[in-house]
């Protein structure tokens, strides 16, 4: 087992390094080569990289023990010995600032400098497991925040790590937005069942990239359904002409796409501002929901959409009015003696919106 070891020794004492040499491969341990300076230390450590560098503190050349010990540490992870003679409190001290997996004073004894070379390789083998086990933690780490990254907001990712538990909040405006795609059962019942994967998956990433862009988030997706949102959980004034924006985009990205596509699909799209509530539900799996009547009626201005174009409720218009012309579309009865204006959505009027950096997301 011990011939597997190689060693190197840094020793500038031609008698002592020849009996270190001498009674390490009775030991067993290959002892790959010996050198007398701190630059040859290092240059040798680098090219052969020994098992362990069995190192006095007083060396030839501008580096001492201590130094090189330092730098091979640092550079090449190799466990270095201190082999020496000098026992002062100064000495030591310096050298304990290396971290040296072992300290060997002259003269040595067999027994000695065997068992402080096993221990020296055990404690390195035991600190490069644990170096090891780190960084597959962190690894881990990384990937459970992406994962609840791409689950939560980070608003609320932070409330749970801080927290441990997040609580429902109240938002007096935001803008939901509901798509879905006319006729898409019958389609999806004509398809092979990895064509429609395929075909929803394209659509929503791509949907995804938008909401990203704008900043917005993304609640969730039932089979052709994707629901956003603007204004939660951060607070903002322009929710409503960003989420209208992105609507816009999901619509072109759409036309674009039925170009090039076998598959052409023509997309309802309802929009409406108001207060909700909103939190995280589940236990085992999280989600981030919304509640209040502005779903219920953002809902209700996809179901009142033409395919192709962008409806919203009265509350949205007076939103946006000043960045969109928009086409009076009709009213609908929400609930007795209570009704509602919709408003198709048409071209941009010249503005820009920016995000809280002042950077120009779009030109409008």
């Amino acid at each position: 087992m011990l011939n597997n070891i190689n060693l190197l020794i840094a020793e500038d004492e031609n008698i002592v390094a020849k009996d270190i040499t001498r009674t390490l491969r009775k030991l067993g341990y290959s002892v790959l080569d010996c050198v007398k300076s701190g630059e040859e230390v290092l240059k040798k450590a680098e090219e052969i990289k020994p098992d362990l560098v069995l190192m006095d503190i007083m060396l030839q050349g501008k580096i001492n023990g201590i130094e090189a010990a330092e730098e091979i540490k640092n550079n090449f992870d190799i466990p270095v010995v201190f082999l020496t003679a000098l026992v002062d409190n100064e000495t030591l001290q310096q050298a304990k600032i290396t971290e040296p997996f072992g300290y060997i004073l002259k003269p040595f004894d067999e027994r000695t400098l065997h068992s402080s070379i096993e221990m020296a390789l055990y404690k390195h083998k035991i600190s490069f497991g644990l170096r090891e086990r780190t960084k597959e933690l962190e690894k881990e780490k990384k990937r459970t925040d992406e994962l609840l990254h791409n689950i939560l907001p980070a608003d609320i990712v932070k409330e749970l790590k801080e927290n441990g538990t997040i609580a429902p909040h109240e938002y007096k405006m935001v803008t939901l937005l509901f798509t879905d795609f006319q006729d898409f059962t019958l389609h999806a019942a004509q398809m092979p069942p990895n064509i429609l994967v395929d075909e929803s998956n394209d659509v929503s990433k791509n949907f995804d990239l938008i909401v990203d862009k704008y900043r917005l988030e993304k609640l969730k997706t039932i089979g052709d359904s994707y629901m956003l949102g603007g204004g939660f959980p951060k607070e903002s004034d322009d929710h409503a002409v960003k989420v209208v924006s992105a609507a816009i985009e999901m619509n072109e990205f759409l036309n674009y796409r039925n170009k090039n596509s076998k598959y052409a699909w023509k997309m309802r799209t309802g929009i409406h501002s108001g207060n909700v509530v909103a939190g995280v539900i589940g236990k085992n799996k999280f989600t981030y929901d919304v509640w209040g009547d502005t779903v219920n009626i953002a809902n209700r201005m996809e179901r009142y959409c033409e395919p192709g174009k962008i409806n919203i409720s009265a509350a949205t218009y007076n939103l946006i009015k000043d960045h969109f012309d928009c086409e009076f579309n009709n009213k609908i009865e929400l609930r007795e003696n209570h009704q509602i204006e919709m408003y198709f959505i048409g071209k941009r009027k010249i503005t820009f919106i920016k995000d809280s950096s002042h950077h120009v997301l779009t030109a409008l």
